[in-house]
C-alpha cells in the first residue's frame, strides 16, 4: 500500500471514495500486520485531518452569512425530497397550527410532521446552524432553526426562511 500516495489524494476524492478508503483502512488496523496497521492509522488520522479542516472552512463562510442565505445554501446542496417540500409547504400555507394540526396537513397521524421537520433541520444542520437549546429536553432544537414554536405549541415559519424558501420555488399552492 503506497500511503503517501492515498493521503495525497484524499482531499480530491468524493465523501463515498472517502468512506472506502476509510473502511479499508480500518480493516487493516483491525487485521493487518504492523507495517500495515501503521500505515492505515496514518490514512485514518489523515481523513479526518482533512475532514476536520473542510469542515472549518465550511463554518468559515457559513459564519458571516445571513439565516436566508444559509437556507438557500443548504436546500441547493441537498435538494428537498417530496416529502420535505410537503412539511415546508404544510407549515407556509398554514402558519399557528399544531404539529397534530400539520401532519394531517401531510395526509398522516400524530406528530408526523413535527419530527419528519426536525430530522430536515438535523441532516442540514452543518448549514443551518446554530440550533437553539431544546426547552423541553438537554438537546439541540433543530426545529426552531426554520421555525418559531409558541408557547401554545402553535408552528409559524420564520419569515426570513420563508423568504428563503420562495426563492428555491416553494411557496404557498394558490
Amino acid at each position: 500500500m503506497n500511503v503517501e500516495k492515498i493521503i495525497e489524494s484524499i482531499p480530491a476524492m468524493s465523501q463515498q471514495e472517502r468512506d472506502r478508503v476509510r473502511a479499508n483502512a480500518e480493516n487493516l488496523i483491525e487485521k493487518g500486520s504492523t507495517v500495515q496497521k501503521a500505515a492505515a492509522a496514518k490514512v485514518v488520522a489523515e481523513l479526518d485531518e482533512v475532514a476536520e479542516a473542510e469542515h472549518q472552512q465550511l463554518v468559515d463562510r457559513l459564519s458571516g452569512m445571513e439565516v436566508s442565505t444559509r437556507v438557500v445554501e443548504a436546500f441547493t446542496t441537498q435538494p428537498m425530497t417530496e416529502t420535505e417540500e410537503k412539511i415546508v409547504r404544510a407549515l407556509i400555507e398554514n402558519p399557528n397550527s399544531s404539529s397534530t394540526e400539520l401532519s394531517r396537513k401531510c395526509g398522516w397521524g400524530g406528530q408526523s410532521w413535527h419530527m419528519h421537520f426536525g430530522t430536515m433541520c438535523f441532516n442540514r444542520a452543518i448549514y443551518l446552524w446554530p440550533a437553539p437549546k431544546s426547552e423541553a429536553r438537554e438537546t439541540d432544537f433543530y426545529s426552531g432553526i426554520l421555525a418559531d414554536w409558541s408557547e401554545d405549541n402553535q408552528w409559524t415559519i420564520k419569515p426570513e426562511v420563508e423568504a428563503a424558501f420562495a426563492e428555491l420555488g416553494v411557496t404557498a399552492k394558490t
